[in-house]
């Protein structure tokens, strides 16, 4: 892992050799009293109280302040009212601490006062390099290294058990809601980590720091908003390099929860459209709901992968087979008969008279099931089938023969497995068997797993992107000839597309009708004229086109036409020059442009065009730079693929042609700042290319 030079890593803070709490307290319902007995309880280090007046807390002696310290600690957790937070970190800097979790509240969520104290923090710790987790966060966890620096449970509750699985939450109170139901779940939490306002510290160098760790296999997460979405893309890459399943659980996806969100972290919330978008690019998994997030966790922390997408259900309820089988199928998987010499071994094992089934979903019936040697013996054939390359089994919760039959199998073999039971077992968790409650989330969850399995072992598309600089220096001078105005003329947007390889109609722009009449015979075959306004970015409202005009006859009246029209209609727009075009084909009409999001940036949009564009308003983005195979894979995702493998669809060759534009759009964006918008509608598709039939660019002066 890389960071900046002037900004230290995470380690001395994440996973200390000695900690210090200031706020230390020896009374067990004191925040400080509970956080500094979870300190004491498996820290293998020195852990020293800091209290102006007690001179022994909980056993340990005390010192007056930090300075006082006989030598400089890793971490120092801090739980003082809020006007003496940045004092006390500042001691702390001056000591040589490396970094702090600040849990006390009242800072940017407070309001004006708060916030100031809150940039107070911030500021130092950027000046001094000292890293800060929060202020108003509930600490974190670090099970691997005995570090329990949080009040998410009280000293007397067991510790979760150290395992894979890491979670991160904005939230800190919501953090321990999910942490303790993790739990219960039978999720083996190594890690927990609360950012609270994020004065320094977020979700994303968190993850960023933790996605490397050895112990961490799974990384959940909890936000309100990601402050560092560079980070947090980095972070996806290198988690599909190591493939270690990220998932994400969004909160203030509606106007709604954002204006909670402000109140809560005082959070900058972007699109929740634009952040599913990014999640899919970069091989995030996005959690609906918080069920789902600890059902990924689930099926994810055994570290097993499958081989495809086949599942065969084995029960002994039909009713539940077929549920788990529509489930399968509704989630992507694929429930495949089994062929008739497995079927045949399967019966030879069932009991007979036998009433249930072979076919998949294997039904044992009730019968099968009181006979722990039949139960057994086909449980282990159908996890041996070369027909599936994942099971999935219904019980019922309770101790019994099938229940051990279900561990062992587990035990011995490597495939995935999601067990779907009438609640959550202790056997099942102490032997680590994924567990789920309601077939729907079974199903779901192996589909993820499925997903995760069968990713590339890079993620797609290039990490960096360097400018052209002469492209850009054009792009410019060309963007210079609007002036200050904000909108491009469309035939000086497309010169401005052409440059970066997006392919434009042929025209010309003139200034009288005979001019119009000459270039209308060059360019040859119908033509289409627009009026050119800087007042007139959307030309159809205010008359200023015409369309398959042929003939000088035609172009003559439909220029006069046009002027005339748009004189009555928009009195003050000045009219710069008419733009004669070339009519282009079209089978399909696409739409393709640039929006640029408050948190992730610009990202490239391209969905149906044309008159369609309103009616359906189906799109997928990406965020630039990506490669031209990457934007293959996302038009695919258009109309459920029906645009690509439709018999009316996009040829490969035409795939093409779009996907380079659609690069094209991203280099632009990162290019040129300047501009904040970029609509190409229609893009026309026709005969193996397309073309740009109108393009509007926007551009910010400031």
């Amino acid at each position: 892992m890389t960071t900046t030079p002037e900004r230290p890593a995470l380690d001395r803070l994440l996973s200390p050799r000695s900690i210090a709490m200031v706020g230390a307290s020896n009374s067990p319902t004191r925040i400080g009293g509970t956080v500094f007995g979870n300190l004491l309880r498996a820290f293998p280090g020195e852990v020293h109280p800091i209290h102006p007046k007690d001179e022994v807390v909980q056993g340990r002696t005390a010192f007056r302040r930090v300075g006082d310290l006989p030598e400089p600690v890793d971490l120092a957790v801090i739980a003082v009212p809020a006007p003496a937070v940045v004092d006390v970190v500042a001691e702390c800097a001056a000591r040589g601490v490396g970094g702090a979790a600040v849990i006390t509240s009242g800072f940017a969520e407070a309001g004006p006062e708060g916030r100031a104290l809150q940039d107070r923090l911030t500021a130092l710790s950027r000046e001094t390099g000292i890293r800060v987790i929060g202020p108003n966060c509930i600490g974190f966890m670090n099970s691997h290294g005995g570090v329990m620096a949080n009040f998410m449970i009280t000293p007397d509750q067991p510790m979760p058990e150290a395992g894979p699985v890491a979670l991160v939450s904005q939230s800190g109170g919501f953090g321990s809601y999910i942490t303790n139901k993790a739990v219960l779940a039978g999720l083996r939490l190594g890690w927990f980590v609360s950012t609270g306002n994020e004065a320094d510290v977020n979700v994303a160098t968190v993850l960023r720091h933790l996605v490397e760790r050895p112990e961490v296999g799974v990384l959940l997460s909890f936000v309100e908003t990601l402050r560092d979405p560079e980070i947090f893309v980095g972070t996806a890459r290198r988690a599909a390099e190591l493939d270690k399943p990220l998932v994400l659980l969004k909160a203030g996806r509606s106007e709604e929860a954002a204006r909670a969100a402000m109140s809560h972290t005082a959070s900058i919330v972007g699109s929740a459209r634009v952040l599913d978008a990014v999640c899919r690019q970069y091989g995030v998994f996005v959690a609906s709901t918080m069920e789902e997030l600890l059902d990924l966790g689930t099926i994810f922390q055994d570290g097993r992968r499958a081989r495809g997408n086949r599942v065969i259900v084995m029960t002994s309820s039909g009713g539940a087979g077929v549920l788990l089988a529509d489930e399968a199928g509704q989630a992507g998987l694929s429930v495949p008969e089994l062929p008739a010499e497995e079927q045949a071994a399967l019966a030879a094992d069932m009991p007979v008279p036998f009433y249930g089934s072979t076919v998949n979903p294997v039904d044992t019936t009730a019968q099968t099931t009181a006979m722990p040697g039949a139960y057994s013996k086909v449980l282990n054939a159908v996890a041996a089938s070369p027909s599936a390359d994942m099971l999935a089994a219904v019980t019922w919760a309770g101790p019994g023969p099938a229940n051990d039959a279900i561990v062992e199998t587990y035990r011995t073999t490597a495939k995935p497995v999601a067990i779907l039971s009438t609640a959550w077992s202790e056997q099942f968790q102490r032997a680590g068997v994924p567990t789920f409650t309601d077939p729907r989330r079974a199903m779901v969850a192996l589909a993820a797993l499925a997903a995760q399995s069968a990713r590339r072992p890079s993620p797609p598309g290039p990490a960096r992107f360097t400018a052209d600089a002469a492209r850009v220096r054009r792009a410019r001078e060309l963007i210079a000839e609007a002036g200050r105005e904000t909108t491009l003329l469309e035939s000086t947007g497309k010169r401005v597309l052409a440059l970066y390889g997006v392919p434009v109609t042929r025209e010309e722009l003139v200034t009288d009708v005979e001019a119009a009449v000459e270039a209308a015979e060059r360019i040859g075959g119908p033509v289409a004229i627009k009026a050119m306004s800087y007042r007139l970015p959307h030309k159809s409202d205010a008359g200023a086109i015409r369309l398959g005009l042929r003939g000088a006859e035609a172009v003559r009246a439909g220029y006069r036409e046009m002027l005339a029209e748009v004189a009555r209609r928009e009195p003050g727009a000045v009219v710069e020059g008419v733009l004669v075009q070339q009519m282009a084909p079209a089978r399909i009409e696409l739409t393709c442009g640039v929006q640029r999001d408050p948190v992730f940036g610009p990202m490239v949009a391209i969905g149906l065009g044309g008159v369609l564009i309103e009616v359906l308003s189906e799109a997928v983005l990406l965020r630039p730079p990506f490669d031209v195979d990457t934007a293959l894979a996302a038009l695919g995702g258009l109309l459920g693929g029906r645009l690509v493998t439709g018999r009316r669809g996009l040829s490969e060759e035409e795939q093409r042609a779009v996907a380079r534009v659609m690069t094209g759009l991203g280099e632009l964006a990162l290019e040129l700042d300047e501009v904040a918008e970029v609509d190409v509608n229609p893009l026309r598709v026709a005969d193996g290319g397309v073309l740009a039939a109108d393009a509007l660019i926007v551009v910010n002066h400031e």
